[in-house]
């Protein structure tokens, strides 16, 4: 039995329809919130841990500061992927090509590549931080190593690694 577009079972009211496109419309609002929530926790740890790095004048330490950019960079890019599967959604959706009032979104988030990680936006955002924390973890082992600190008595591994490697006599 073939469907006619003038099928009763087939019409849909204008109303269900826009409710359908504000539910979509929400999932896409609070994808965007959470992308903006990553940020923000990336960047609040990144430099909690960058600030605590530099009052011990820890270079490695330092370095672990680009540890939650990236975490949040992969999370990130896991929202940004579904946002872009939500918007191809709800332009199928306002097409009218999408008439069962699901919300499945497998299918779209298939056709979208990891590769929207390393957006403009992202990429810039992150890649930041990473640089930050690498620039100043340099910065740390360089100002350790003139004033001569950066190394123990026997000068064969820097003062930062002496703590974790010198074994306590207790």
């Amino acid at each position: 039995m073939s469907e006619s577009p003038r099928d009763p079972a087939r019409v849909v009211d204008q109303a269900d329809h826009h409710k359908h496109m504000d539910y979509v419309q929400s999932v896409i609002n609070r994808l965007a919130s959470n992308s903006f929530l990553m940020k923000g926790w990336a960047l609040t740890l990144s430099s909690a841990i960058l600030g605590f790095a530099a009052s011990r004048s820890e270079a490695l330490l330092a370095l672990v500061a680009a540890m939650p950019a990236l975490a949040f960079w992969a999370l990130d890019t896991y929202f940004l992927r579904q946002e872009r599967a939500f918007r191809q959604m709800y332009d199928d959706v306002a097409a009218q090509k999408v008439t069962n009032f699901e919300i499945r979104p497998g299918p779209y988030a298939a056709r979208q590549p990891w590769r929207v990680g390393i957006s403009i936006s992202l990429t810039l955002f992150y890649g930041a931080i990473i640089a930050v924390s690498v620039l100043i973890a340099a910065a740390l082992w360089a100002a350790a190593g003139s004033t001569g600190s950066a190394s123990n008595a026997k000068g064969d591994q820097p003062a930062c690694l002496e703590e974790v490697l010198t074994p306590s006599g207790g």
